[in-house]
């Protein structure tokens, strides 16, 4: 696979389920997931949904978190129900093929629940045969009392930053920490490059795809800034 058709396809699925990408703060909340509920200190219970499918031609295995947070969780929802959606339009794969079914994962990590942010990661991974699977990695924020889900224009408001200056700080991060692998256009400025991202107690995380500024045997990379408010 070329240098950049991985990260092309992983945009594409990124596109199909949208970009969803201050004061005091208390300390997060770090939950597994256990599809046991867990009650956090401000009283917000996260348990886990499950979906699971199975037909001659897919298989789906999905886990997705419920926060009892009416307007946050109908968003949730519709997310992991319009990527199903999605994955069930995919042809099925020819006869012969070593994979004879589609297969769709989804699981979730680093839930966070603070008094005005709830948020966590959601992992999408597509196997439709070839040498590996499709994965994309992406955070999804919500402002607690509203259910207004957050966008990277949020994130650069919490860290005080524009998104060029973002680009400089984690090119210099990237470049040191992935040498000559690194690929410098997926972390330049254009906005988009920034659209996943993890809020937690103190700082925000910048979520990049693999292919998206590295190789796939890389993994998705992360770079974190301190929240200013």
């Amino acid at each position: 696979m070329g240098r950049f058709a991985g990260y092309i396809v992983v945009a594409a699925l990124a596109l199909g389920i949208g970009y969803f990408v201050a004061t005091r703060v208390q300390p997060e909340l770090q939950a597994q997931n256990t599809g046991v509920a867990t009650t956090t200190p401000q009283s917000v219970q996260i348990t886990t949904a499950n979906v699971n499918e199975e037909t001659s031609v897919y298989t789906i295995d999905v886990q997705y978190p419920k926060f009892g947070i009416s307007a946050i969780d109908a968003k949730v929802g519709k997310i992991v129900n319009d990527t199903i959606a999605e994955f069930k339009t995919l042809p099925p794969n020819p006869p012969g093929m070593s994979s004879p079914q589609n297969e769709l994962t989804v699981r979730y990590e680093s839930p966070y629940v603070g008094p005005d942010v709830v948020s966590f990661k959601l992992v999408i991974s597509q196997y439709t045969g070839g040498a590996h699977p499709n994965s994309l990695f992406s955070g999804l924020n919500f402002d607690r009392i509203s259910g207004k889900q957050l966008l990277q224009d949020d994130a650069f408001k919490m860290i005080k930053l524009t998104a060029q200056q973002v680009s400089v700080a984690v090119s210099a991060q990237l470049k040191e920490r992935l040498g000559e692998t690194f690929f410098a256009e997926g972390a330049n400025s254009n906005p988009e490059n920034f659209s996943s991202f993890l809020i937690s107690a103190g700082k925000v995380t910048f979520i990049f795809q693999p292919y998206q500024v590295a190789p796939y045997s890389a993994g998705p990379q992360e770079v974190s800034f301190e929240r200013k408010r």
